[in-house]
């Protein structure tokens, strides 16, 4: 990798991640609300059996629901958007930590200078 996109140093900008960090909850918690909503009016649509149930309607049930894919689908959806949403506590518990260290670290060696 070229060194001009190595990073060996975390910059922790606290205005800047607690904006990012707002941005990313308002972004998270509208996609959260719209998939529920969109989740739910699928589940609707799906119990209303649009499909009928002539021939024609009853191959296309059997190929839609084959292998429970619906509901994997909207499971595996809902497993993102909790991943996308849990991913804001975690960057600003990670930064937390990282600046916990680094004061720990500051007065570590501040004692180690204050004894020289």
């Amino acid at each position: 990798m070229s060194e001009l996109f190595e990073v060996n140093y975390v910059d922790i900008r606290p205005q800047q991640l607690a904006k990012g960090l707002s941005q990313w909850h308002a972004a998270s918690s509208g996609t959260e609300s719209g998939y529920l909503a969109s989740l739910r009016e699928i589940r609707r649509l799906n119990a209303a059996a649009p499909w009928g149930h002539d021939t024609a309607g009853s191959a296309f049930h059997s190929a839609y629901t084959r292998g429970d894919g619906p509901e994997k689908l909207m499971d595996r959806g809902a497993e993102l958007v909790g991943k996308v949403v849990e991913l804001g506590p975690t960057v600003r518990r990670s930064a937390e930590n990282a600046r916990g260290m680094d004061a720990a670290r500051a007065r570590e060696v501040h004692e180690i200078l204050r004894r020289v």
